[in-house]
């Protein structure tokens, strides 16, 4: 089927159709979403502390070591087409049902290739004293075809900025997986693979819940090659965004699994998870930032918003990230339990360096938005590259705090390059993204003060 020559995403010269929102950190949008990060972020504070106090430092880096490259391959799998999906729903929603089809097709072939080469890859890529674990690591490859298709659906949500939906089928995941992993508490089942099958099922049944929202567009929708093909090959920057992504967030684990034990990488895992507090936040704006700016066209209106969006979120991360750096060092013992103890050390370093990430993820997705991956993908090539060489550097004399550091390195030299490049693109100074003058954080605190009030006011006039 031939794709109608009217069917473009936005031209970037035409005007926004969308009036930008006057107050991008607290817009309704924004609230929801955050609300949901949370509740996401409170499942996995549980279902890490019963993992870990279940499997021990050992058990919970056999899991990490599990569960690291088909986490990979599923997000190369996606092929960067989950982007452009919802881009494409944005531009066309009176092709919704056709567009859903479509992707999800694309995305059971390219899951299966993406498969077929985990079976083969696994067993070279995990170190060869963990070799072990390729027969359960190879079964844990079903999650592939899973995610890529839960992806494929939450995009369409994503695109269209149907925010109640979209938040409910991401939080499903999260409250399949607690539940299941409550479960192999109260039945005291700690080996490994019982996680692992807890991991897959609750992407199965997060999968169904999908398909049964979709249900009606699949049913009516046609699955096109000539839009396959388009998906792959608009797909390809985001890709290739993509892949930089996942080196850039996964490189320190890859290092930490290749260099250092599986009870050094338990303890890592643990510190990663403390030190992810504030992600919340970042994570929240970051969508609806891609979201707002897929539907505006308006150069000026996208110069506001995004630097706006940024400098607000910068703000936010940082405050959220020293109060989670502060705190880690009294938390990781009660918490996890006393085996876990020297994960506070690298905790606390990595609190930091989340807090720079969460600002640039929100820049990223912002620019991905507008259909401007690359930014994004040649900050975290150098960011990766800063962390490797750090982490190399360091982790002979000082192992997971060198790590710790060399994570905190990336993060930096990726938030100085994209906002640079941003800037650049956007025509602005570079100093427009910076939030840390007085004018700014008076501004954000008033801001603060006037959403308390109105949400105080309208838990007043509720009815009892």
């Amino acid at each position: 089927m031939t794709r109608p020559a009217q069917h473009r995403l936005p031209d970037p010269a035409a005007p926004s159709r969308t009036k930008p929102p006057k107050r991008v950190i607290f817009s309704k949008a924004n609230a929801g979403t955050f609300s949901t990060s949370v509740l996401i972020q409170a499942c996995g504070v549980v279902t890490g502390i019963l993992t870990a106090r279940l499997l021990g430092p050992a058990g919970r880096g056999e899991l990490a070591t599990i569960i690291l490259w088909p986490t990979i391959l599923s997000n190369l799998g996606l092929m960067g087409c989950n982007w452009v999906l919802a881009r494409e729903v944005a531009a066309n929603p009176q092709r919704e049902s056709d567009w859903i089809s479509s992707g999800l097709a694309l995305g059971l072939a390219t899951a299966s290739l993406y498969f077929a080469a985990g079976y083969f890859l696994i067993p070279i890529l995990l170190p060869a004293d963990k070799a072990y674990l390729a027969p359960i690591a190879r079964l844990c490859l079903w999650l592939i075809p899973l995610d890529v298709c839960n992806q494929m659906l939450l995009a369409v949500e994503h695109g269209r900025m149907r925010w109640k939906r979209f938040n409910l089928q991401r939080l499903s995941f999260f409250l399949i997986y607690l539940t299941l992993i409550v479960a192999l508490g109260v039945t005291r089942r700690s080996q490994v693979r019982w996680f692992v099958m807890a991991f897959l099922v609750s992407q199965f049944l997060t999968f169904v819940i999908r398909l049964f929202t979709h249900a009606k567009s699949l049913a009516g929708g046609k699955v096109s090659l000539a839009e396959s093909g388009r998906l792959v090959r608009a797909g390809a920057p985001y890709w290739g965004a993509t892949v930089s992504t996942i080196v850039s967030s996964q490189m320190d684990m890859i290092l930490v699994v290749g260099l250092f034990d599986t009870r050094a990488a338990g303890i890592y895992a643990v510190a990663s998870a403390c030190a992810d507090g504030q992600s919340a936040l970042g994570e929240a704006l970051g969508i609806t930032a891609f979201g707002v700016l897929s539907n505006e066209s308006e150069p000026e209106s996208r110069r506001r918003i995004i630097s706006v969006m940024f400098r607000q979120s910068a703000l936010a991360s940082l405050g959220a990230g020293l109060a989670i750096a502060c705190l880690i060092p009294f938390i990781v013992t009660p918490l996890f339990g006393a085996q876990f103890s020297t994960a506070a050390r690298s905790g606390v370093i990595l609190a930091v360096a989340a807090s720079i990430t969460a600002s640039v993820n929100v820049l990223n997705q912002a620019l991905r938005g507008t259909g401007r991956p690359h930014e994004g993908l040649a900050s975290q090539l150098l960011g990766t590259s800063v962390l490797a060489a750090a982490a190399l550097l360091f982790f002979r004399k000082l192992g997971l705090i060198g790590v710790a550091f060399a994570v905190l390195a990336g993060s930096l030299a990726q938030l100085l390059l994209l906002v640079r490049a941003a800037a650049k693109w956007l025509g602005i100074p570079s100093r427009a993204f910076w939030p840390f003058g007085m004018d700014d954080v008076r501004a954000f605190r008033m801001r603060l003060m006037q959403q308390a009030a109105a949400l105080r006011l309208k838990s007043l006039r509720a009815p009892a």
